[in-house]
């Protein structure tokens, strides 16, 4: 299941096949050839004029500004669009066509590099990379082998949703899913069990029920769901488009075709002047490709406020409004009226009811809505089909607007509310209402801090009130479904239909948001987090864009793509599936037998990183009301089992040193029950993607010691470093893979750390770190991830010599980690240096900014990327406002603030930080300048005040015991800055430098 492209062989250059031509290729006596034929000619000729297009972008881009030549991504590019070598081959040619390994790390730069601001302003517009640019090669799961019996077991001790057991069953194992959580094993037995079984023929029945259960609830809810008149500028533009013809405006000009998402923002009152004041954290309502949208706040005389709505214009509103303007920013609101703070504490005791200025409450303030429009033909009048079953009807074109709020917006949601109202006490009853009490802990602290006591307070009343019907109405289907499919294959469809509901549900709540750069509602976790959101979107009920219909689709999707993969299983094993699935604590496997499994193989819990049990409780209370007849065992709690989780939680258990020995002892506890059942020649491997040291430190403590020896660690690039899971999280861009087997000689001598003569254990870590980075160099693996596989091959060492004692103190795993953090600091600094300086030259700070700029340049990065490259540089980052004295193992870090100067290298805004620039630095640094970085930003700030005669004065005064690490220094500086200005600048000033030393 190797990621392989196929390549047509030209002369000796390669032609990367994709699409339409990969299709033109044959299978001959020699093997695979893509034909020159009459096609063939014309795909060779396409590719040739593909080329000539890319090579013209680069010229551009390389022209306008040189540094682009030197960027990796460019050079490639150039290389893969060189002009094929003239005479081209006859028509008639058979073109050998053979394998290569694609590079998907080489793809995402490519991706990333597109992005750039600087790439965008260089040539005008964004490169959109053509197929043959990027993978050319289907993802692997996409290949489905022959389903063969290998006779060994598979165990997955955390199986979470499911990817490595349903990989495994189909490679043709014996399969051992056990999972702790009751909704990911609910999703176990969707993916896992239901494909395998009843195969892709199932689709038919999911979409056959649930296009009743949809249909049901999108009529009952069809009156909630309004269509609002169309506001007069849409009229105006309909009727430009279609001349002013009275029929086609009666056609098409009174009310909105359909909707695409209702937008509210949360509202207060202020308690200055007692005005009415939304929190809205910005003002754009579409901010993408196409017509661009903002919403403006209209204050009125009495106190109250209205919305309008507004495109936009190179950033501007028709009468100058900014839609990057907030009235609330990082929890503090600002009233629309008198223009005081509402401070953070006030806003929150009105979201809980506590303030005497009142409650807060939710408020439409824009409609994102669709229109028809007839297409027009060039004399101006309709056109029309002219065969089918629609022959003489009018074609038509969707147009997408945004119109404020209604008065039909309101009526509708004050008739969901007084619905919601009057079946509250009947569906109470009947136990359909999650009024289940959010519990206390590390991630629902957020929602109650607002207010938000019970899972349904989660929920607006039409979302509610939606869910409440959809869910009573799913309940009363499922035993027709059960009578018409029987118990097994009906329990299956049931199953489907829940996920329907926890998808609308994920999508309709008062935690979701409204993404304007896609004009489109995002889910509840588009974090792993419960943060408040100061507005939300909604989806409809009812209408083409119904969102229940959307919830549908994703599941039939889904499970048709599941279906497809599992068919080889369903063929061969229909419904005698070698599966076991097990709810209950991988700490305590007790239905698994004794050196039973050949492979145990799971992605542990990641530390603090996601509190799995607090997240998943928003779907537990909805599934144990649709699902507890299905599996009944799962959802007997009144929440998920939160208390054997292996996470490290501050909450559940007291401080964050209690959680940290909580999550080695239940590691521990795994990793122990893994050894049991493990056979004695069998291998365990496990996956690990957090970047905090102290994360690993628990892990592999917790491993190292229930007898296990690490004997392979290997980096596997993630091709979804770009997810908001893992956007300034601790979530490297990474996984690392770790194979073990277990520890055979249990009474082995302690090994020594430091040893005789260069032999100690910490001395072989250093030698195995840099045989890793060797093959770690062909991976392009981030600074980060780096240090991270690093650390594997530190622990390796170090586990296959337990105990390991340092004196009279058994060596940690951080120690070993240490280690190897120094012997990657030295070889990024080599590297990025190009051997011109070594780490030991360098003072902290210097040597920190300088891995910074080999990693990420000038521009602004995640500030956890920052923390945790300097965690693993055994480096604190730590706050300084003013001047202060540099520490060695400390960089400075300072906040940004408009107009400000810094001495501290590091300046930090918000979630992101970057390399202060020479011009930001504070003038009193660089005048008593104590690290080799400042002295460098010296002298650039010498050459703007005075060229070279104040260069030379400032190297003759501050810089003479550093002469040459100086200028090394700033050539390295000149290669990495990406600027072209500052890049000159860096010139004239080694220009200077050079002179002075001739005169030297």
């Amino acid at each position: 299941m190797g990621i392989k492209k196929k390549v047509a062989i030209i002369g000796d250059q390669e032609w990367t096949l994709v699409g339409r031509p990969l299709a033109h290729v044959r299978q001959a006596a020699s093997g695979e050839v893509f034909l020159l034929d009459e096609k063939g000619m014309k795909f060779l000729e396409a590719e040739v004029e593909r080329r000539e297009r890319n090579r013209g972008t680069i010229d551009r881009l390389t022209s306008r500004d040189p540094a682009f030549s030197r960027d990796p991504v460019v050079i490639r590019w150039e290389r893969d669009s060189a002009a094929f070598r003239l005479p081209l081959p006859a028509e008639g040619t058979p073109l050998r066509v053979e394998e290569r390994a694609a590079d998907p790390a080489h793809v995402n730069d490519r991706v990333a590099f597109a992005k750039l601001d600087r790439v965008k302003k260089t040539i005008g517009e964004t490169i959109r990379w053509d197929p043959e640019e990027l993978y050319a090669y289907d993802r692997a799961y996409t290949d489905s082998p022959e389903y063969q019996p290998s006779g060994l077991t598979v165990l997955d001790a955390t199986s979470g949703g499911g990817s490595i057991p349903f990989e495994a069953l189909r490679l043709g194992h014996t399969v051992i899913a056990n999972e702790l959580n009751p909704v990911a094993t609910a999703i176990l037995h969707a993916t896992l069990d239901f494909p395998a079984r009843f195969g892709p023929d199932l689709v038919q029945d999911i979409r056959k029920w649930g296009d009743k259960l949809v249909s049901d609830v999108e009529l009952e809810m069809l009156d909630v769901t309004p269509r609002s008149p169309l506001p007069e500028i849409e009229r105006q533009k309909l009727e430009r488009v279609v001349h002013g013809d009275l029929e086609l405006m009666r056609i098409f000009g009174q009310t909105e075709y359909d909707q695409n998402g209702t937008l509210y923002c949360r509202m207060v009152t202020c308690p200055s002047c007692g005005g009415e004041a939304p929190l809205l954290n910005n003002l754009w309502l579409s901010k993408g490709e196409g017509e661009q949208w903002g919403v403006e706040i209209v204050p009125l005389d009495s106190g109250k406020i209205s919305f309008e709505v507004y495109t936009i214009k190179n950033g501007k509103g028709p009468n100058g409004q900014d839609p990057d303007g907030a009235t609330v920013t990082r929890g503090v609101g600002q009233c629309i009226h008198c223009h005081q703070a509402i401070h953070g504490d006030e806003i929150k005791a009105q979201a809980r009811g506590e303030s005497r200025h009142g409650v807060w409450w939710s408020r439409v303030y824009a409609v994102n809505s669709v229109r028809l429009q007839p297409k027009m033909d060039a004399n101006g009048r309709p056109q029309r089909y002219a065969t089918g079953d629609r022959a003489g009807e009018i074609k038509t074109e969707k147009i997408k607007f945004f119109r404020a709020p209604t008065d039909e917006d309101e009526v509708a949601l004050m008739k969901a509310k007084r619905r919601l109202e009057g079946n509250w006490a009947r569906w109470e009853n009947a136990d359909l209402i999650p009024s289940e009490t959010i519990p206390s802990g590390s991630k629902t602290s957020e929602p109650l801090r607002y207010g938000m006591q019970r899972w349904c307070d989660m929920f607006a009343h039409r979302q509610l009130l939606g869910h409440l019907t959809l869910i009573e109405r799913f309940r009363e289907l499922q035993s027709d479904i059960r009578v018409e499919l029987d118990e097994a294959r009906g329990n299956a469809v049931i199953t489907f239909l829940q996920f329907v509901i926890d998808k609308f549900v994920d999508y309709n709540s008062s935690q979701t948001r409204w993404i304007p750069q896609r004009s489109q509602v995002s889910g509840t976790f588009g974090r792993h987090d419960f943060s408040l959101k100061w507005t939300y979107g909604e989806m409809p009920y009812a209408g083409p864009s119904s969102g229940l219909r959307w919830a549908l689709s994703q599941v039939l999707d889904a499970y048709q793509g599941i279906a497809d993969l599992a068919l080889p299983v369903h063929k061969a094993r229909g419904t005698n599936l070698p599966l076991k699935i097990i709810n209950g604590s991988a700490g305590n496997m007790s239905e698994v037998a004794t050196r039973s499994v050949d492979l145990v193989c799971f992605d542990p819990p990641y530390y603090d990183n996601v509190q799995y049990g607090e997240l998943s409780d928003f779907y537990y209370v909805w599934q144990k009301r649709g699902l507890r007849d299905v599996f009944p065992g799962l959802f007997s709690r009144r929440h998920v089992n939160k208390k054997d989780e292996a996470v490290a939680n501050p909450a559940r258990d007291g401080s964050a040193a209690n959680a940290k020995a909580a999550y080695e002892r239940m590691m521990g506890e795994i990793f122990a029950e893994c050894r049991r059942v493990l056979s004695d020649d069998g291998v365990m491997t496990l996956m690990f993607t957090h970047k905090k040291q102290e994360a690993w430190e628990t892990l592999t403590r917790s491993l190292i010691e229930s007898g296990w020896v690490i004997t392979a660690c290997m980096p596997v690039e993630s091709e979804f470093a770009n997810s908001q899971h893992q956007m300034n999280l601790a979530a490297a861009a990474s996984t690392i893979f770790i194979t073990c087997r277990k520890r055979v000689d249990e009474d082995a001598e302690p090994a020594a750390w430091q040893g005789i003569g260069g032999t100690g254990v910490a001395a072989r870590i250093r030698t195995a770190v840099r045989d890793g980075l060797a093959e770690f160099d062909r991976l392009n693996l981030s600074p980060v991830d780096e240090m991270i596989a690093s650390f594997g091959r530190a622990l390796q060492v170090l586990s296959e010599r337990w105990p390991v004692y340092d004196g009279d103190e058994v060596v940690s795993p951080v120690q070993a980690m240490t280690a190897a953090s120094a012997v990657v600091a030295a070889h990024q600094i080599t590297r990025i240096t190009e051997g011109r300086l070594t780490v030991e030259e360098l003072d902290t700070e210097t040597g920190v900014a300088l891995t910074i700029l080999g990693a990420f340049g000038t521009g602004e990065f995640a500030f956890d990327d920052a923390r945790n490259l300097a965690n693993a540089l055994n480096v604190a980052i730590e706050g300084k406002s003013g001047n202060y004295i540099v520490a060695d193992r400390r960089v400075g870090l300072a906040t940004q603030q408009p107009g400000a100067s810094y001495a501290a290298p590091l300046v930090k805004s918000g979630s992101k930080v970057r390399l202060a620039a020479p011009e930001e630095r504070a003038t009193a640094r660089l005048e008593k300048p104590q690290t080799a970085w400042d002295r460098l930003h010296g002298l650039i700030a010498a050459y703007r005040q005075g060229e070279d005669v104040l260069v030379r004065a400032y190297f003759e005064k501050h810089c003479l015991p550093q002469a040459q690490l100086l200028r090394d220094l700033l050539e390295v500086y000149r290669a990495e800055i990406g600027d072209e200005r500052l890049q000159k600048e860096v010139d004239w000033v080694r220009f200077a430098l050079e002179s002075f030393g001739n005169a030297q």
